[in-house]
């Protein structure tokens, strides 16, 4: 009988149409997906990956340029990936029948699988990093899964009575049950390896509702049909074969004749994981979603997008036992003649509260008093700060607060603390009132030299006159006849210091550009530095050797009164520095934006006179130029 044509066209593409089909369903893509994400190292998030190729093999030795992530579309470029092989955890569920029991060139079944397992057992490390479990119809033997010696001898002993057994989904589900128990808390995927004959109509109704459940907590499932090839055709095998597939798993029909899959083999793509870790951006309460992609050449994967919940807060610091009120009081130091205030500083401590429970570490604190930076620290302790009290000089309130900020970008502070810092009245020594005795006295005798002199130069003076009335008056030399150096130059003699000290000499730097010379002439005050040399850097001028480089004893003179210093332009500056008695030059008051100094300048700190000199400063030359009439 001869077909139609057409209908030997038609079968044709029907044929070549299942084929494709038959193809696109039995591909499998391959896939990453995430077993575990952890965020309770936050900002820190780790995350624990599997990743299988199109033919179910593990993506290995990825590199960081091959992962890609992101988190809600946003880039992530920095993280670290680490690939750990963890084992797998194997359960073997025999579904026992007379089907096992037939022999193959006389050797049953049953013993062919079993030779499987042991060369797989055998080959294993002790310990070994791989579980080993058996369920059969009775339920699971009893041995330590990670002894290879333990398993060995189990399968060993396991010497079943198949003839007379009955198939069902006994072995099936006991395996399912403990396969699932305690799964999320070990980082080993688990594969289910069936072995059974082919079920019934009835079992495999009861079987799919076992795989679901499998199915939903990522348990692969190989199958081992038991039985002729030709059971490839039967709608049982497509059934079996499609859930092998959902799973991840593989389905063989075994009918002993056939050699059987290395178990390693089987296992190998789950035997690993990735364990990556990145610094997460984000620092605001909400649901966030992780996405991983993998681009290896041809290779691209791309997982479902793993969500998250972030609910974050500022961290809170609090100071711990604060003091309300710091005393300072007068101490005498080795020099009887001084004290110092104490304490000098004082430390503080707070302590730090994450209310989301997300312990984080800081990466800054401030200590701030009265609005002002006091203390800082950018490495650890930031617990731990330094108040230094050695400008407070009389009593009043200061305010103090902390502000920190943590890992995750979050900064939190306390409230403002208000600390009262109370200042003993210093009380004078003997030796200062000694001091202050013999400075009165000096200031009597020198008054009374003074008036002497006064008197004397009084007497001096109209004797003076006296005689130049007596001399007879000489006329003036008419300036037309004289002598004149019509185009020369003569010189103005140069300011005369007000002693002949020898020029001072400063260490590292010879001798000095500039000083201040004492004026003799002042008024009658106690002896005080003759000279003050100065050199390039800032020089301070008071009464107390603690804030002063020279110290001037005088009652008119501040503990920190003036300080003199070198301008951009290489000018010497004289400013007052909040002085009672003042800083004058030439008479006139210096603020504290201070004023210019020039060679011969009269200087004044309170009552104490100087004279500035310039070691540089030339003599004036006057150009004389010959006279020229009209």
């Amino acid at each position: 009988m001869r077909l139609p044509s057409r209908f030997i066209t038609f079968t044709l593409v029907i044929m070549l149409l299942t084929v494709v089909f038959s193809s696109a369903a039995g591909q499998n893509p391959g896939s990453i997906t995430v077993k575990k994400l952890d965020t309770s190292a936050y900002p820190l998030i780790s995350a624990t990956f599997t990743a299988l190729d199109p033919s179910g093999g593990f993506v290995k030795d990825l590199k960081t340029g091959e992962l890609w992530l992101s988190e809600n579309s946003a880039a992530v470029t920095s993280y670290t990936l680490e690939m750990e092989q963890v084992g797998v955890r194997f359960f073997v569920a025999i579904n026992e029948g007379p089907t096992l029991d037939n022999r193959f060139s006389g050797v049953m079944r049953i013993d062919r699988i079993k030779t499987a397992l042991f060369n797989w057992v055998a080959a294993q490390p002790a310990p070994a990093l791989d579980e080993f479990h058996l369920v059969v119809n009775e339920g699971a033997l009893q041995f330590n899964p990670l002894e290879p010696s333990s398993w060995y001898a189990a399968l060993d002993h396991y010497q079943p009575d198949l003839k007379t057994a009955t198939p069902g989904m006994a072995s099936l589900s006991a395996a399912v049950d403990n396969a699932l128990n305690n799964s999320l808390q070990s980082p080993k995927a688990t594969a289910l390896l069936f072995i059974t004959p082919l079920p019934t109509e009835v079992q495999l109704a009861a079987m799919q509702e076992i795989i679901a459940r499998a199915k939903s907590n990522n348990l692969h499932i190989f199958i081992w049909l038991i039985g002729p090839q030709d059971y490839g055709g039967s709608d049982t095998a497509v059934q079996l074969e499609r859930i092998a597939r959902d799973t991840g798993g593989q389905f063989i029909i075994f009918s002993g004749a056939e050699e059987l899959p290395a178990i390693a083999d089987l296992l190998d793509p789950f035997e690993y994981v990735y364990h990556l870790s990145y610094k997460t951006a984000n620092n605001i309460s909400g649901e966030y979603s992780l996405v991983l992609e993998i681009k290896r050449g041809e290779l691209v994967l791309a997982s479902e997008p793993v969500t998250y919940e972030l609910a974050v807060s500022p961290p809170n610091p609090i100071f711990l036992s604060p003091p309300s009120t710091i005393e300072r009081s007068w101490s005498e130091t080795k020099k009887k003649s001084a004290s110092v205030l104490i304490p000098e500083k004082v430390n503080l401590k707070i302590l730090v509260e994450f209310p989301d429970g997300m312990q984080r570490e800081l990466v800054n604190s401030r200590l701030f008093v009265d609005g002002g930076l006091a203390d800082e620290r950018s490495a650890p302790p930031f617990d731990t700060f330094t108040w230094d009290l050695s400008k407070y000089t009389e009593s009043g309130l200061h305010n103090l607060q902390v502000i920190i900020e943590d890992a995750a970008g979050l900064t939190g502070q306390t409230i403002q603390l208000p600390v009262e810092v109370k200042v003993a009245e210093r009380k004078i020594t003997a030796a200062e009132r000694l001091l202050e005795q013999l400075t009165l006295v000096n200031g009597i005798i020198m008054g009374v030299i003074l008036l002497v002199l006064l008197i004397g130069l009084v007497l001096l003076v109209k004797t003076l006159k006296k005689r130049i009335k007596k001399r007879p008056v000489k006329k003036p030399a008419d300036p037309v006849t004289q002598p004149v150096n019509i185009e020369g130059e003569y010189t103005l003699a140069p300011p005369q210091p007000e002693t002949t000290i020898q020029w001072p000499v400063i260490r590292g730097v010879g001798l000095a550009p500039a000083r201040l010379i004492q004026k003799r002439s002042a008024a009658p005050v106690v002896d005080y530095l003759p000279e003050i040399p100065l050199g390039n850097d800032e020089v301070l001028i008071g009464s107390e050797r603690r804030k002063a480089d020279y110290v001037l004893v005088h009652s008119t003179v501040s503990p920190l009164h003036a300080r003199i210093y070198k301008d951009a332009d290489g000018n010497y500056r004289i400013a007052d520095s909040g002085s009672a008695a003042g800083t004058w030059v030439n008479y006139a008051p210096v603020s504290t934006r201070g004023v210019q100094l020039e060679h011969g300048d009269l200087v004044q700190f309170g009552r104490l006179a100087y004279i500035f000199e310039l070691h540089s400063a030339a003599p004036r030359r006057v150009k004389v130029l010959p006279y020229q009439e009209d």
